[in-house]
């Protein structure tokens, strides 16, 4: 693309170049010729009058012609041949006095018709002349004046000219090229960056990017592609990302089920092949249920988050204390068992959003902590304004999370303590659920926990 448009330009600047070059010299080699007749024109019209009037002045004084004649040429001659004209006088069509160097002893026949002067161009021996030749007045047309401007040095500054033109043509012709190499190379620079840019993205660099400078359209469009390759790095990031998160999500359901499907298989085997009592076929029955019972929940948080990811709620007021109050009785048989205080301190009278989804949220959060509390463990329930931002919280007492496990805590099937939780009948996907509902309510959840002093599980509304 560069070579062609250097190729192109080149050769359009060449043909209008060296077009006007010409155009300009024939321009000034006519223009001279045309002051050249113009003069020589008036000159052998001033010379053959006044010629032919002094001639006459002197045979009329009873002078005689043919002296008068060789007197007068002469005189004429030699004043004229300083400004660089020759004359010569004709009689009857043969040249009878002449001062032109090159034929000097020559005679030669020329055809004068009377009444009517000639002008023409004609080469003599190495010079060019410009010729006019008419009748001189008084003479009954038995003599005629020939005029002779010697023009070989306008040609020869012509062809000076011509050279000097030339010369300067071939000057600004690499001038131009350099320049315009120069140019376009600054020109396509962005260009070639791009191209560049693009080959790198192509092969999977995709954190390449052009250096951008100016205001010009070519850095503009370097600015949209640089834009470009950012939004495509970040798509495949995402992808990536998404990628991982679904073959974590397919190694952790695996994991997860391996486990109970094993046991159930193994024990379903004991029952079919083994001759055991009735205690020991109970015993069996109740574990194959436990661990069916555990694949159910599975499957069934499993159906809870994929409805949750497609689901668009309908927001209303909802009033916090209820919500307190409705979560509180769903937990306290679990509170109870497991010897742990539930407060609450409510800053703001309602919220907006769904109130069930809401309830599942705190449940869940509040099911988490009761896992992470010791016997005599406190949760403690808030409901304030943060930064003009409604906010519901979860703050317990218990183990705390490692701050290097905080931003895995919502993956799918991921356990802090993977052995504590599970046989707590945890199946990690509480807290993925409780980000979709954040999700849902344009909402943001954040985690801040230490360990060995608790964690606060926050729901802030950032839309409400």
């Amino acid at each position: 693309m560069k070579f062609r448009t250097f190729i192109a330009t080149f050769a359009l600047f060449l043909i209008v170049f060296f077009s006007s070059l010409l155009f300009i010299s024939v321009f000034i080699i006519n223009n001279q010729m045309d002051i050249i007749k113009e003069r020589g024109i008036n000159e052998h019209y001033f010379i053959s009058s006044s010629f032919g009037k002094d001639l006459m002045a002197i045979v009329d004084r009873g002078g005689n012609l043919g002296d008068a004649i060789e007197q007068l040429f002469n005189f004429y001659a030699e004043y004229y041949q300083k400004q660089g004209v020759y004359l010569e006088l004709l009689s009857q069509g043969k040249i009878i006095y002449s001062n032109l160097p090159e034929r000097s002893n020559k005679l030669t026949s020329y055809a004068i018709e009377p009444g009517i002067r000639k002008a023409t161009f004609q080469n003599i021996g190495d010079s060019v002349y410009f010729k006019v030749v008419g009748e001189l007045p008084g003479t009954d047309n038995r003599f005629s004046i020939q005029y002779l401007h010697d023009i070989s040095g306008n040609l020869k500054a012509w062809q000076t000219t011509q050279r000097i033109l030339l010369l300067v043509g071939i000057i600004f012709t690499i001038i131009l090229a350099v320049s315009l190499q120069l140019i376009l190379n600054r020109v396509f620079e962005p260009l070639d960056m791009v191209s560049m840019a693009s080959r790198k993205i192509a092969n999977g660099q995709y954190d390449n990017r052009i250096i951008v400078s100016g205001r010009h359209e070519l850095a503009e469009m370097a600015e949209s592609f640089n834009n470009m390759a950012e939004e495509i790095q970040r798509r495949i990031t995402q992808l990536a990302e998404a990628f991982e998160q679904k073959q974590q999500f397919v190694d952790n359901l695996a994991h997860e089920i391996r486990t109970p499907l094993t046991s159930v298989y193994g024990f379903a085997e004991y029952i079919q092949k083994t001759t055991i009592s009735d205690e020991e076929k109970m015993f069996a029955a109740s574990y194959i249920m436990s661990e069916s019972q555990y694949m159910l929940n599975i499957s069934n948080r499993l159906l809870e988050l994929a409805t949750l990811r497609n689901q668009v709620i309908k927001m209303k007021v909802v009033d916090v204390n209820s919500l307190f109050e409705h979560s509180q009785k769903s937990l306290a048989a679990k509170l109870a068992e497991n010897q742990i205080s539930l407060k609450w301190k409510i800053d703001i009278d309602s919220t907006y959003g769904d109130k069930d989804l809401l309830q599942s949220l705190l449940v869940n959060f509040t099911d988490n902590a009761i896992k992470a509390c010791n016997p005599g463990g406190i949760i403690v329930w808030n409901a304030y304004i943060e930064n003009g931002c409604r906010v519901l919280s979860v703050q317990d007492n218990g183990w705390g999370i490692p701050q290097n496990e905080i931003n895995k805590v919502t993956d799918p099937f991921y356990r802090v303590d993977k052995s504590r939780n599970r046989a707590k009948g945890g199946v990690g996907l509480g807290l993925s659920i409780c980000e979709q509902i954040a999700n849902c309510h344009n909402a943001v959840l954040s985690i801040e926990s230490l360990p060995n002093v608790g964690t606060i599980v926050k729901l802030t509304f950032t839309s409400l």
